[in-house]
């Protein structure tokens, strides 16, 4: 951006002195703040005769602007008007020229024509409503807008007049007829738009006796309601926003025909008959085991489930399903039933694995104290009982019935005794 120029403004400092003058800097607007210039691509006009403005504030030369212009436009017609040699010579007005051509169909109005007046004023005629005063006014400056421009050459003034009747609403048209005099009730010679002006205007008179009370809001405690309704209502060209409806679903209904009703037929002999009701009742038979089998099923499943969420150790449900919950943990290994290897794993004090206990009521832990009484028991049979088992027998944990052993032999000590049932009575 060239360098930005100042404002000189003389005036004397004392009436002694009336030659001394001291300067005023007023520089160039900064891009992008408030008060700088901005093109988007519209006004164009306005843009550069407010940097005009701009640089004879600030005693720039109009030859200097060209370098100017890019520094207050948006990127996206820089992007458009960058690549142009006129921006690096100091020929403004072949610079404002060159942009007013590229931009200056945006600002341009369009040119009214007698079909579209007539097309706009039929449409609203069949779908415009006019309910009260601000309606006849916004109509009127809506109908001003698209007629301005019609010289008689391209429009007569009373076709224009006859627009103007035709474009209001066919009730409220219907009753303004009636004051129409009889001279003008005919398309050669329609009332002017005053007239009719005048008379939709007195048909929404608030202060006439017959004046409909339009729709009042009850909420008479909001007064911030009121007052952004009242501003609302001021602004006319402001967009209408459509509410947009909530999709409802069809609900569909399947037509069924009534089953026809169950006759018995009157011509079946007795055996006949007694054959039906048998197969009738075998039906029944097979649907009644169907439907105890499910059930059955269901209390099985739920009993698994049941089972699946109980602690393997001690087989209870009490505390969480975890070693270090389970308070019979500690007490198999105070017994010396359990350790924790080095690696952190549960299993017996010499290291072997632990029992198994599927479907035992009281898990492991009740397997290792009916081992531990069945050792103890074995103990006290003497010199014989206590040697060391076999090999093969070395886990072997006894068979009790009421807390007994039932077999009761010397097979231990390698004896051909026989074995001696010991069936308590």
């Amino acid at each position: 951006m060239p360098a930005a120029s100042t404002t000189n403004t003389s005036f004397a400092l004392s009436p002694s002195e009336p030659n001394v003058v001291t300067t005023l800097g007023v520089p160039m607007p900064t891009p992008a703040t408030p008060t700088a210039p901005l093109f988007k691509g519209k006004h164009v006009e306005d843009f550069l005769d407010s940097l005009e403005q701009h640089a004879d504030s600030a005693r720039v030369p109009h030859s200097h602007l060209p370098g100017y212009v890019l520094h207050y436009c948006h990127m996206k017609v820089r992007i458009v008007i960058e690549g142009s040699n006129v921006w690096a010579g100091d020929d403004w007005v072949a610079a404002r020229t060159f942009l007013v051509d590229l931009y200056g169909s945006n600002d341009s109005i369009p040119v009214n024509s007698p079909d579209h007046l007539r097309q706009w004023c039929l449409k609203h005629g069949e779908s415009g409503i006019v309910l009260s005063r601000r309606d006849v006014d916004k109509y009127y400056r809506e109908f001003t807008a698209l007629s301005s421009g019609l010289t008689p050459s391209r429009m007569l003034e009373a076709e224009i007049f006859l627009c103007f009747y035709r474009g209001i609403p066919a009730t409220l048209r219907s009753k303004i007829k009636k004051q129409i005099p009889v001279a003008n009730l005919k398309t050669s010679s329609p009332p002017s738009i005053s007239s009719l002006l005048g008379w939709l205007r007195a048909e929404f008179d608030e202060e006439d006796l017959d004046a409909k009370i339009g729709p009042v809001s009850l909420n008479l405690d909001s007064d911030s309601d009121s007052s952004s309704s009242d501003s609302d209502e001021d602004i006319d060209n402001a967009p209408v926003l459509k509410k947009k409806k909530k999709p409802t679903k069809k609900v569909t209904f399947e037509k069924t025909v009534p089953a026809a009703p169950i006759v018995e037929p009157v011509d079946l002999s007795p055996v006949d008959r007694l054959t039906k009701q048998m197969e009738d009742l075998r039906l029944a038979h097979a649907e009644f085991l169907r439907s105890v089998s499910i059930t059955l099923n269901a209390n099985l499943t739920n009993q698994q489930i049941m089972r699946e969420a109980r602690c393997f150790f001690c087989d209870k449900t009490t505390h969480r399903l975890s070693l270090k919950f389970c308070p019979e943990v500690e007490i198999c290994i105070k017994e010396g039933l359990v350790a924790y290897t080095p690696l952190g794993r549960l299993a017996r004090p010499d290291g072997s694995e632990l029992p198994r206990a599927f479907g035992s009521d009281g898990g492991i832990a009740k397997v290792l104290q009916e081992q531990k009484a069945a050792s103890s028991h074995l103990k006290g049979k003497g010199r014989e009982a206590t040697r060391d088992l076999p090999p093969h027998m070395a886990n072997y944990a006894g068979l009790l019935f009421d807390r007994q052993e039932v077999l009761e032999s010397e097979v231990f000590n390698g004896s051909s005794s026989s074995v001696i049932p010991a069936w308590r009575a």
